[in-house]
C-alpha cells in the first residue's frame, strides 16, 4: 500500500538536502577568480573565502550558510510534527542532515565546508538564545585570539550544556552532542592539528605582517 507520510518525509529529507547543499562560498569564490577547494584548507566556508576572497564576501558567505542551516529546521520545529522525542531518530536525521549537506556538497564532488555556520543557524532555530550565545562565545573567543577555528573549538561544547539549561527537548540536546562531535571534533580536526603546532592561520598576525 502506498504510504504518503514516509513520501512526504523522503521529499522533506531531499529537500533539505538539495538546499543545504548549495555551495554559496564555492560559487562566489569562482566568481572572483578562486576555487576554494584547492586553496587554504580547502573548505568552502566563510573563514576560507576570507582569507582568499574578501571579507565582505565572508560575511555574505556566513549569513547564507547560516540561512542553510535555519530555514530547514525552522521549518520543521514550528510546521511539522517531525522534530518531536516520539520518533527521535527521524528527528536527529533531519537535524543533522543541513551540517551533511553542507560539508558534502552533491554540487562539487561531495566537498563543502566544515559546517559552523549551517549549525549555528539550527541553533538560532533550535532556540535563539542558545544561537546568540554561541555566536557571541564565538565573537569574543575570534577576537582575543584572532583564530576562527578556535571560536568553533571553544563554543562548540557549550551547545549542549545550553540546549540542556534551558529545558529543550530532547532530541535537541542529543543533537547538540552530535553536532559538537562532528563540527568539531570531525571537522575541525585538522585545524586542532595545526592549533597544538602553532601553525593555524591568525588574521591578526596576518594583517600586522602585510602591514
Amino acid at each position: 500500500m502506498f504510504d504518503s507520510e514516509l513520501l512526504k518525509i523522503t521529499l522533506t529529507a531531499l529537500a533539505i538536502y538539495l538546499i543545504a547543499s548549495i555551495p554559496f562560498g564555492y560559487w562566489l569564490g569562482l566568481a572572483f577568480g578562486v576555487d576554494l577547494t584547492k586553496c587554504g584548507s580547502g573548505s568552502t566556508g566563510a573563514t576560507n573565502v576570507l582569507r582568499n576572497v574578501g571579507k565582505w564576501q565572508a560575511v555574505l558567505v556566513l549569513v547564507l550558510d547560516a540561512l542553510k542551516g535555519f530555514v530547514p529546521v525552522f521549518y520543521l520545529k514550528y510546521y511539522t510534527n517531525y522534530l518531536s522525542d516520539s520518533n527521535i531518530f527521524l528527528a536527529l536525521f533531519l537535524l543533522f542532515l543541513p551540517l551533511f549537506a553542507h560539508s558534502k556538497s552533491i554540487y562539487i564532488g561531495f566537498k563543502g565546508g566544515k559546517s559552523s555556520a549551517t549549525g549555528l543557524g539550527i541553533l538560532f532555530a533550535v532556540n535563539w538564545i542558545v544561537g546568540l550565545s554561541i555566536i557571541s562565545i564565538w565573537g569574543i573567543t575570534v577576537s582575543i585570539s584572532g583564530i576562527s577555528s578556535l571560536g568553533s573549538i571553544v563554543a562548540g561544547p557549550l551547545v549542549p550544556l545550553l540546549i540542556w539549561f534551558l529545558k529543550e527537548d530532547l532530541v535537541y540536546i542529543i543533537f547538540g552532542v552530535i553536532a559538537f562531535v562532528f563540527v568539531v571534533l570531525i571537522k575541525h580536526r585538522s585545524n586542532i592539528a595545526r592549533l597544538l603546532k602553532g601553525e593555524e592561520y591568525n588574521f591578526k598576525k596576518a594583517s600586522k605582517e602585510a602591514s
